[in-house]
């Protein structure tokens, strides 16, 4: 019926018009594909109220809020948040003992027999200390804080120790200072954490 409808329209009347008139057969659509939502981003140590009020009632609240950050697990109550800093404070003394090796090796320290024999006394400290950390970690969780700070304190010592053994030095400055003075603020976050849980 429609070729004839054409066919008569072509006859009758102009042809371009009636080609022109006759409408498709179906007119595509173009919908545009949804956006999708951005995914929420998980909250950080530093976005946390209450991790941040707990810092900032210690000294360093910038390296509080760094060493939870990197064994935050989600938990924010004090024992769990104790806990994560100590085992920061752990890396990094096994960082400790990886920089004291490289020292002994640098040129600026390796022709001095004496330094060399200071850093492997120190890398011992650090051994010393590593342990003193784990038995920290194993009593914060059965609530033994006063036996915890005493092993962070032993910790501490190590780290004194180590810079001690330079004293005799020319210039009596340890070559691992400066790793030393950041453990020992990490381990004073430690303690002001651990007198929170009373």
């Amino acid at each position: 019926m429609v070729h004839v409808l054409l066919f008569c329209c072509i006859i009758l009347f102009n042809p371009v018009i009636c080609v022109m008139q006759h409408p498709p057969a179906y007119a595509p659509t173009t919908a545009s594909a949804p956006v999708p939502a951005p995914s929420p981003q998980p909250p950080t140590v530093a976005s946390n109220p209450q991790i941040r009020s707990l810092c900032e009632q210690t000294f360093e609240p910038d390296l509080c809020l760094a060493s939870i950050a990197q064994f935050f697990n989600g938990q924010t109550d004090l024992q769990s948040l104790t806990v994560m800093l100590i085992k920061t404070m752990a890396e990094r003394t096994k960082g400790a003992i990886t920089a004291a090796t490289e020292k002994a090796a640098d040129p600026k320290y390796s022709h001095d027999p004496m330094i060399v024999s200071g850093l492997e006394a120190c890398r011992e400290l650090y051994g010393d200390a590593l342990k003193a950390l784990k038995q920290a970690m194993d009593n914060i969780p059965i609530h033994e804080i006063d036996t915890a700070e005493e092993f962070v304190i032993n910790a501490e010592d190590d780290y004194d120790k180590c810079d001690s053994g330079f004293t005799t030095q020319p210039d009596g400055v340890s070559p691992m200072a400066e790793i030393n003075e950041e453990l020992g603020d990490l381990g004073d976050i430690v303690l002001d954490f651990a007198y929170m849980i009373y």
